[in-house]
């Protein structure tokens, strides 16, 4: 297949590379590229990301057209039912690197995820533009956009025709009209039923048998008639409703008949349409879209996927033979309703539709291996204090960054250490868990019994837990008004956002989201952050960070969030208080972690 690959890496007269001179940018560069979907960015990346912030906010751009709900005098997202937000990347790449080497010219390239609307290609210029242009007149694409568009014509017209709706009214009518004088004829079969009863009551006290048999033989002939009049009458009906029906299922036929059609089609327009999608990496081997799914749990791939900044950004880069260095990822504008996206802030590729593409686009380049599967240098075995124990349950507070059970890579953890320092403990150990960016109170049975009575506290909610948390904002609170205004409720399903782990969102389906509450009081506000108290009813992954960060929520992330915020020294969310039923003496307990931030 013929790539269309540039391998000449002249980039004076490629409109899509912007130069970066000496004098603007003499810092240092990366000697390999980080792994896009656990990051921080490179400064040279975090100096091209600012030059597109730059142009997004110059009023003569092309970018002035676009409404991404943001207010003039402020950089919160607006409450605009129309506003769009976006996610940019640049990608710094060096040209002219036959010899791998660092002496060549420096720039970098722009994208963004998905596509624009009101512009006739999907991508303005300066852009990298789609793997695929799909908005070409001329493509395959658009030419099943609009038989798919004729046939969504034809249901709309047969599903609104006057003949439908009259074959409908006139089925609902001769249904109504069949059961009432069905339901007639039973009531009158009932009261002729009766009477014969009641006649042979009397026959029986003024007839001989063999008077009686005479009538009775007449009363059976009397029933007869009736049951064979009722059933006469069901038949007759049946005939006039199958044949409403009959004439009412022509047109549900044409219309089943028409979706069916638009369904066989929109897939076999996705399908050449995922076929279109070839990605390059660095050795110059393609592959589509269909086929590096085909190799994931999901087997196909999701909607939108190829079309996120990343993947635009590393095809351009090898169809010129740039060498990619640095990349860098923001949102900008107002964010999503369900999911988190903060205007300004950097995020990594997502996991559920660029991970699979960028493995096999990223071949061939120095890249960094994955932080979260290396073991953290930060917390060892000493760093687990015990807060409480007896013979039945301890209490530790476990510091940030160390996880609560074993991860698929990374064995450390205060599963393994408490099952180092008591061999002898039997059951599941951790009764509850904590994300591994979060410190404070994790309580520990020693036995499965021990292990049993403690859950039933947390399913049935009797324990009571409060974190405290440091937001990245100003939470305003009146101090003439505490309770109005120190304290709240936030109320917002979640489940799990499967295409971009380990991440959560807000989910009102009823068939997927998990309810998820918590209560929170306002301590304190200062120097730009809100120090906070949560105390969650439900116990979700990630709820507090979420309840939070999100728009819908407190709008505002807890200091060092690195999945819903910005990182920091380390995420400042403590578990600092809990109290619970001892499951030995049945008494109230109180345990408490000292807040280290």
């Amino acid at each position: 297949m013929d790539t269309g690959t540039d391998t000449s890496g002249h980039a004076d007269a490629d409109p899509l590379f912007t130069e970066i001179s000496p004098t603007d940018y003499s810092g240092e560069l990366p000697d390999r590229l980080a792994y896009p979907h656990w990051y921080q960015p490179h400064p040279v990346a975090v100096f091209a990301a600012n030059e597109l912030r730059a142009e997004l906010q110059d009023p003569t751009s092309h970018w002035s057209k676009h409404d991404f709900g943001l207010n003039t005098n402020t950089t919160n997202a607006s409450s605009d039912k129309n506003a769009v937000g976006k996610m940019f990347g640049v990608l710094v790449v060096v040209v002219d690197d036959d010899n791998e080497s660092e002496h060549g010219k420096l720039g970098y390239l722009k994208a963004f995820s998905g596509t624009l609307q009101n512009t006739d290609d999907g991508t303005p210029p300066g852009f990298c533009p789609m793997i695929y242009d799909r908005f070409d007149i001329e493509s395959f694409y658009k030419q099943g956009e609009e038989a798919l568009n004729a046939m969504n014509r034809q249901v709309e017209e047969l599903e609104q025709s006057p003949e439908r709706r009259e074959r409908k009214k006139q089925a609902a009518a001769l249904q109504q009209q069949a059961q009432q004088q069905l339901e007639e004829a039973r009531q009158h079969g009932k009261s002729q039923k009766r009477a014969r009863q009641r006649q042979r009551q009397k026959l029986k006290k003024t007839c001989t048998p063999q008077q009686y048999q005479a009538h009775e033989e007449q009363l059976l002939q009397d029933g007869a008639k009736i049951q064979l009049s009722e059933k006469a009458l069901k038949t007759m009906w049946k005939a006039e409703l199958e044949q409403a029906q009959q004439s009412l299922q022509e047109i549900e036929d044409r219309i089943q008949d028409l979706k069916q059609r638009r369904k066989n089609t929109s897939a076999q327009l996705q399908n050449q349409l995922f076929d279109r999608y070839q990605f390059l990496n660095r050795h110059g081997d393609t592959q589509s879209v269909l086929d590096i799914f085909a190799k994931t749990p999901l087997l196909r791939p999701p909607g939108g996927a190829g079309d996120c900044a990343a993947p635009k950004l590393f095809q351009y880069a090898y169809k010129k033979g740039y060498r990619p260095i640095a990349l860098a990822e923001f949102w900008w504008g107002k964010s999503p309703a369900l999911e988190i996206r903060k205007h300004n802030f950097y995020y990594p590729a997502c996991r559920g539709k660029c991970q699979p593409i960028l493995e096999h686009m990223l071949q061939g380049c120095h890249v960094e291996d994955n932080p979260l599967e290396q073991p953290s240098h930060n917390t060892n075995e000493k760093d687990l204090e015990i807060l409480y124990e007896d013979d039945v349950m301890l209490v530790v507070n476990k510091p940030p960054e160390m996880l609560s059970v074993p991860g698929r890579l990374v064995h450390e953890s205060v599963y393994s250490i408490i099952q180092q320092r008591y061999p002898n403990a039997t059951g599941p150990l951790l009764v509850h868990r904590l994300d591994m960016s979060t410190s404070g109170i994790l309580v520990i049975a020693k036995d499965k019994d021990t292990h049993k009575k403690i859950q039933s506290q947390f399913i049935d909610r009797s324990i009571k837990k409060r974190y405290t948390a440091l937001l990245e904002g100003e939470l305003l609170v009146d101090d003439n008004d505490n309770d109005n205004t120190r304290k709240g409720k936030i109320d917002l399903p979640l489940s799990l956002d499967y295409l971009n782990r380990p991440m959560h969102k807000v989910d009102y389906n009823k068939k997927t989201g998990k309810p998820a509450v918590t209560f929170y009081e306002v301590l304190d506000v200062q120097d730009g952050r809100t120090r906070i108290h949560f105390y969650p009813v439900t116990g979700r992954t990630h709820q507090l960070r979420v309840h939070a960060a999100h728009a819908l929520g407190l709008n505002m992330p807890i200091v060092g969030d690195d999945i819903y915020g910005q990182r920091d020294e380390r995420m400042c969310l403590h578990a600092g208080f809990l109290e619970m039923t001892h499951p030995t003496t049945e008494k109230r307990m109180t345990l408490e972690a000292k807040v280290p931030f």
